[in-house]
Formats: structure tokens, C-alpha cells, sequence
């Protein structure tokens, strides 16, 4: 499964350290929590160690919950071949050079076969002409693969899609979207929340805290539906378990 987003991550996810990110993705589940039960949540920072956060009831009429936050150990997995993008950029720029563009931003999103393959020269050449016969005057423009799809089926089988932007002068940038491609099932949210529960081989400990992935970007609805499906809830000593991603809280036990 291709999965591809920017690296622009919700603004509130940028610039955190460890403790305010723990205490933000708390928060993310706290106001869901509130919006489902109409509770009073809020989260703050917690030591000792456990709990990462609490979540307090503003009013106190509901208990504390105890939070351990763990993030999906996506690092290991992500693949971003740069050699291949490095010389599709150069020979683009090339290209586009040659055809008279020379004031533009420009960015390209990748396929997943074109980065583990590459490209022949004809087909970036053929881009590279799609670009130059849809380029604006002015401003910004975007086409998707689907609109590629017009133009070359073989380029829209090798860009997801490619962004425009006029420049003042006669620079010219070529650069590539980040991509990166995650697998299809829960297999990252399960690892996390192993990787917790090995910590707290107490089940006693496990039973009294809350559990909250933290997917950041990585994690969409397919991954979480797969992990739903695939896990006995019985097997998993927290009796709660959330998962944050891309700004979202979602329930995964009960």
C-alpha cells in the first residue's frame, strides 16, 4: 500500500518535545473521550514514571486516567531510495532547462515503482514537456495522476502528481515530495503496543493505564481497521487503547 503525504505535519505536532507530545496526543484523546461521553478531560504531564500523562476531569466528577503514550516504530520501515529521486530531479531540470523553462518551483510526487525502478529518460523528458504545456502564467497549479493520465498513461503510471509554482527572475527548483510506504495491516500498531506491554509484564500494573499509540503521519484508517480485526482485545493487558494519527483519535479497545 502507497501512502504518501508531505512532511508537513499538523501544525501541533512540530516542534515538541517528548513530554509536550505525550501531553498533546493525551489531549487528542481526551477531547474525543469528552465528545463521545461528555466528560471534562484534560491531560497533563505526569511523572513518576508510569503514568506518561493523566487526563483530570476539569469539574472532578469523573476519575483520573492514567496514560502510557508509545509511538509505532515506523523508522525502521520507511523507505526513501534518494539516489533514484536525485537523478530524476537533475535529468528533469535538464530537461526542462532545454525546453525554455527557467522560473518555476516545482515538485513531483513519485511513484513507489518509478523510485524502486526508475525512469527511462524519454518518459522524464515527456514530463518534462507536460510541465512546460501546463505551467501557468502566474500563481500555482497542480495536476494529479488522474489528469496526467490525459496526457501519458505511462507518465501518470510513474507521478502521483506534480506541483507549479511561478517564481520572480529565473530560477529554477525541481524537488520531490517525501513518500514513504506502509504496510497494509496493524503490524505497527501491534508492535507498539507489545513493545509497552513487555514493559509492564505486571498485568496489574497494565490493567490501571490507559494505552495511546501515537501513529503521527503513518498510520490511516486501513491500518487501524486491520488491527481491530486481527487482535484479541483479551490479549492486550490495557483495558483501553487508543490510537492517534494525523490529528485524530481512534478507539481500537474496547
Amino acid at each position: 500500500m502507497f501512502v504518501e503525504r508531505y512532511l508537513r505535519y499538523h501544525p501541533t505536532n512540530v516542534g515538541h518535545t517528548e513530554d509536550e507530545r505525550e501531553v498533546l496526543v493525551s489531549q487528542i484523546v481526551a477531547d474525543e473521550i469528552n465528545r463521545q461521553s461528555g466528560t471534562d478531560y484534560f491531560a497533563k504531564h505526569w511523572r513518576p514514571d508510569p503514568p506518561d500523562a493523566l487526563l483530570v476531569s476539569k469539574s472532578g466528577k469523573h476519575p483520573n486516567r492514567r496514560v502510557e503514550v508509545v509511538s509505532t516504530p515506523q523508522g525502521s520501515t520507511m523507505r526513501y531510495d534518494r539516489k533514484n529521486i536525485r537523478q530524476f530531479e537533475q535529468k528533469l531540470r535538464a530537461a526542462l532547462h532545454g525546453l525554455g523553462l527557467h522560473d518555476c518551483d516545482i515538485v513531483v510526487c513519485w511513484s513507489e515503482s518509478a523510485i524502486q525502478r526508475g525512469i527511462k529518460d524519454a518518459l522524464l523528458l515527456r514530463l518534462a514537456e507536460i510541465i512546460v504545456a501546463t505551467a501557468p502564467v502566474n500563481g500555482y497549479f497542480l495536476l494529479r495522476g488522474v489528469e496526467i493520465y490525459d496526457y501519458s498513461p505511462e507518465v501518470a503510471a510513474c507521478v502521483h502528481y506534480f506541483r507549479i509554482w511561478r517564481l520572480p527572475g529565473s530560477i529554477l527548483k525541481v524537488h520531490s515530495s517525501h513518500s514513504f510506504w506502509s504496510p497494509a495491516d496493524g503490524r505497527w500498531i501491534l508492535d507498539a503496543v507489545e513493545n509497552k506491554a513487555k514493559k509492564y509484564r505486571n498485568g496489574t500494573l497494565a490493567s490501571n493505564l490507559m494505552l495511546i499509540v501515537d501513529g503521527l503521519i503513518y498510520l490511516d484508517s486501513e491500518q487501524i481497521e486491520s488491527f481491530r480485526r486481527n487482535v484479541i482485545p483479551e490479549q492486550i493487558p490495557f483495558p483501553e487503547v487508543w490510537v492517534v494519527s494525523m490529528g485524530r483519535a481512534h478507539r481500537v479497545k474496547p
